[in-house]
């Protein structure tokens, strides 16, 4: 008999469960009624991966803890990361859920969790300059200067097919340190972040002396979802109730505002000209009209 530790969340508190594997399946995760979820969940070694999992799995707990549901979280560590492979990873159970940008390819092979867990801050991007380059972009009114620069994003971000089609030039590339060393080695001008990030990622990339600017803002309708296999019916419709239930009890504002809180007041977003773009990735069934979903400054 071979037995694995797991760490456990189960209603708020943490635990460690041994699970006897002889004889039974961690990948069968979709769980009859009654029976303790067991929700495996990437985690990631490369620096990328690492910036917000914290948050993720706050929100999760948080969600499953309001939804009144018994829970396993079991960590499944991966080596590197690609957003389309992981797609792919959920779909075939390598794991049950993971936190992605959405896209109509995505929400097509995968089940969507439609709340969107930054409120939509992940389409507010501040752009990302080298130190010196400040006042290039002081009296940006609208996307038009933008177009004869040239910018960088991941190679399957929904990001760079989004702003891809709004007419800006885009370098792809699948490695996230180098996209920061592009910009500081001026193969690219600028590069957009999300308010959620851009500053932890200038901190962790201090000795490339980049900057944030300080006078414009890029947004377009963006959301981050749980995705779920398809067939996952009970672990998507816990996740839903329960993350509806805390932003209603105001809950899901307090674990955001406590992770970003501070970078949204660095970003003094009502002070900043927006620079509004076009989506065309996202799907008829986004809860736009739903107001209280979405960030508004």
């Amino acid at each position: 008999m071979r037995l694995q530790v797991i760490k456990t969340v189960r209603k708020g508190a943490i635990l460690f469960l041994v699970v006897a594997l002889s004889g039974v399946s961690l990948a069968d995760s979709d769980t009859a009624e009654g029976e303790a979820l067991v929700i495996r969940y990437p985690v990631l070694g490369e620096e990328y991966g690492q910036t917000r999992p914290n948050y993720f799995l706050e929100l999760l707990t948080l969600a499953l803890d309001k939804a009144g549901e018994e829970y396993v979280l079991h960590p499944v560590t991966l080596s590197n990361f690609r957003e389309s492979r992981s797609v792919m990873s959920v779909a075939k159970g390598v794991y049950d859920i993971h936190w992605m940008n959405t896209n109509k390819t995505r929400e097509t092979v995968l089940r969507p969790v439609r709340v969107p867990l930054f409120k939509g801050l992940i389409g507010w991007r501040l752009l990302m300059i080298r130190s010196g380059d400040e006042d290039r972009f002081a009296d940006m009114r609208d996307l038009e200067p933008l177009r004869n620069l040239k910018t960088v994003q991941g190679h399957d971000w929904p990001d760079s097919a989004i702003l891809e089609s709004n007419g800006l030039r885009v370098i792809r590339t699948p490695h996230w340190e180098g996209m920061f060393k592009m910009l500081y080695a001026g193969r690219v001008d600028y590069f957009p972040r999300s308010v959620v990030e851009v500053w932890k990622e200038q901190s962790v990339f201090s000795g490339l002396n980049l900057a944030v600017d300080q006078h414009v803002a890029l947004v377009y309708p963006s959301a981050y979802y749980f995705f779920v296999r398809r067939n996952n019916t009970r672990l998507a419709e816990a996740i839903e109730r329960g993350l509806l239930a805390a932003i209603e009890d105001g809950s899901f504002d307090r674990v955001l505002m406590a992770h970003f809180g501070e970078s949204l007041e660095r970003a003094r977003l009502n002070e900043r000209t927006l620079i509004h773009l076009e989506n065309p990735l996202m799907t008829p069934e986004t809860p736009l009209d739903r107001p209280e979903l979405w960030y508004r400054p």
